[in-house]
């Protein structure tokens, strides 16, 4: 880089006691000061030789030390530091060089220095014991000559500019280090801690969770791994919005960092579930008393917006070394527990078991076969008759969906439905049942069959799909079918979920003149006032009410209710799992108006039922 070409820092202070010392620098450095330069201009103009620039200097002067200390103080207030001093050794009475130096540095370390000396007054041994001879100090002996002062003073102004420019580069370079090492400190704060709760989350987990394993492992220690999951948590994001949602997870994750101890640790994992590290257990069963503290402190009443809150939960937990030796082991066998506790009720806590584990496995495998069986089109659909008791005629039929399994042969709904539920694959299965079932209505139509209503089972997560009714309306303007024929059964529980939204979805299909059932009516907790509102046509007595009518005189009892409930709300009446023939003279008795089940006959293929229905209707007498 040429020293010439960006702007450096000329401010010189001269330090002598003889005023022509002073006279002499000027001369030397300020263009202004002396003739040379007047002569340098003639010869310019009388020649026509280039001009010389020369560097300008801008010279203070002090006659003794004490006044140069304060010349430099002043410019270092005014933010104009000198960047090169010249001080003679010599200046009585005050001060003498290596003095005047010693408390200059002292005000601005930054200072370039030049001593001017005849080496008369201090021997070089005695001068580097007071002053310590660095790159910032030149020694200019006596007597000296006009190149020696203008290159000293080019050099060293332009040094002392390089260093500040260097210091301030690298007071830069420090601040966006800085900067950047507190980005980075903040990324992985968020990377491993959860923003509304300010718990470590699961990345987190896992490293800790390790590192609290290797120390048991090293002193022969036990460790529990609590999961812990929120029962029914979206009931107050629905009803109350997520703020007041959110609001009650930061209040759980406090309460749970309060009942822990300080050697324990309490993770955020998912969104309403949370993960509590137990070290250093002597027993698993001690666990046990902290889990129940850990759930009436849950369960405590929570003041929100106005609202006591209070929400329940489900833990599951797992022991080191009994349960596994990983990290991943443990929390997956503790999340295990806690979900088989949210199957067999809430509010409660349970030990993993290798028979959770096993029951694991069995649905991950269903799981996947599920998946693979959407694709394989494993699934098949067996149609089970309705007859209408007063004609005995057939009026309907029910598909129900088979898993056609390879090496396993035919798998029942209750086998696999749940799995396809928890897994969102009841979605696309639902759609092939519908399709399938409808294409087989038109079939039998085609074939001379004479119409009968298709009954084809909704779950909930169907029923609560975006787009379900265009779905079903698509469906029914693909196929062909008659809207009429086609008759949804939901079960009363599904109903019972966000009454007014069900409502509506219920009198949207009802607008395409399709017909609504209730199922397994008796099972739920449908109350009369919301039952007058549904849009419905059908009650469908549950079959487990019906299996016990001959045993049971209270379920004889409701099955009666229910019958004279549904015709005095002018809804159609079936009872299903008919078996045998007292059940049937029963519901005759009781003027039930439809039945179905295995005395008729079991959900078979659509081959059979045709053939089945072609020889039921043969029969002068079918009741007989």
């Amino acid at each position: 880089m040429n020293p010439m070409s960006v702007p450096a820092n000329r401010r010189i202070l001269v330090v002598d006691d003889t005023p022509a010392i002073h006279q002499d620098f000027r001369k030397i450095l300020s263009p202004s000061a002396g003739n040379d330069d007047s002569l340098d201009d003639t010869e310019s103009l009388l020649f026509g030789t280039p001009q010389v620039n020369r560097l300008q200097f801008q010279i203070d002067s002090a006659y003794q030390g004490e006044e140069a200390l304060e010349l430099v103080k002043r410019a270092q207030a005014e933010g104009q530091p000198y960047a090169l001093v010249f001080a003679d050794m010599r200046m009585p009475p005050g001060w003498d060089g290596l003095q005047t130096i010693e408390q200059l540095w002292k005000a601005d370390p930054r200072l370039q220095i030049a001593l001017c000396t005849a080496f008369s007054d201090y021997s070089w041994e005695t001068m580097s014991e007071r002053i310590e001879f660095d790159d910032q100090l030149l020694i200019l002996k006596k007597p000296f000559d006009t190149l020696e002062i203008r290159q000293m003073a080019s050099a060293m102004t332009w040094k002392w500019q390089l260093a500040q420019d260097a210091a301030r580069k690298m007071r830069t370079l420090e601040r966006t280090i800085e900067e950047r090492v507190q980005e980075l400190l903040k990324v992985s704060h968020l990377l491993q801690y959860d923003v509304l709760t300010e718990l470590p989350n699961s990345m987190l987990l896992g490293d800790r969770l390790t590192q609290a394993l290797a120390q048991c492992r090293r002193h022969d220690r036990q460790l529990a791994v609590m999961f812990i999951g929120l029962d029914r948590f979206k009931r107050i994001n629905n009803a109350l919005g997520h703020p007041v949602g959110d609001e009650m997870l930061k209040r759980v994750a406090r309460t749970l960092a309060t009942v822990v101890r300080e050697s324990d640790s309490v993770f955020r994992y998912g969104s309403d579930e949370f993960v509590v590290i137990l070290g250093d257990i002597t027993d698993p069963q001690m666990t046990k008393g902290v889990a129940e503290k850990l759930l009436a402190a849950i369960n405590s009443p929570h003041p929100i917006d106005g609202h006591d809150l209070t929400v329940t939960a489900s833990l599951g937990i797992s022991v080191y070394p009994a349960d596994g030796f990983d990290a991943v082991a443990l929390i997956k066998k503790a999340e295990t527990a806690m979900r088989n506790v949210k199957e067999n009720g809430p509010n409660d806590y349970r030990f993993f078991t290798e028979d959770m584990n096993r029951r694991a496995r069995q649905q991950q495998t269903i799981e996947s076969g599920l998946r693979l069986a959407l694709q394989r089109k494993e699934f098949v659909l067996h149609y089970q008759p309705k007859l209408d008791l007063a004609s005995g005629k057939v009026v309907g039929v029910e598909a129900l969906v088979r898993w056609n399994r390879p090496d396993h042969g035919l798998v029942y709904p209750s086998d696999f439905i749940p799995v396809a539920e928890d897994s969102g694959l009841i979605v696309p299965l639902s759609q092939w049942v519908l399709q399938e079932a409808c294409q087989q209505a038109c079939r039998w139509q085609a074939e001379g069959m004479r119409p009968l209503y298709l009954s084809v089972n909704v779950s909930a997560i169907d029923f609560r799909q975006r787009g379900f009714v265009d779905g079903i309306a698509r469906t029914l303007k693909e196929t062909g079918l008659d809207p009429t024929q086609l008759e949804l059964e939901i079960t009363e529980s599904v109903l019972m979920q966000n009454i007014d939204a069900t409502v509506a979805t219920l009198k949207a299909i009802k607008h395409l003149g399709i017909r609504l059932a209730i199922d397994d009516f008796g099972t739920g907790y449908s109350s009369l006032s919301y039952l007058q509102k549904f849009p419905v046509d059908v009650l469908k007595i549950d079959q487990s009410f019906v299996g016990d009518l001959s045993i049971d005189s209270n379920d004889a009892k409701l099955v009666s209710t229910i019958i004279s409930l549904g015709k005095s709300l002018n809804l159609h009446i079936i009872a299903e799992g008919v078996e045998t023939r007292d059940q049937l003279e029963f519901l005759k008795i009781h003027q039930c108006e439809e039945v179905q089940g295995y005395y008729f006959s079991k959900a078979v293929e659509p081959q059979a039922f045709s053939q089945w229905m072609a020889e039921w209707e043969q029969r002068p007498n079918p009741f007989s």
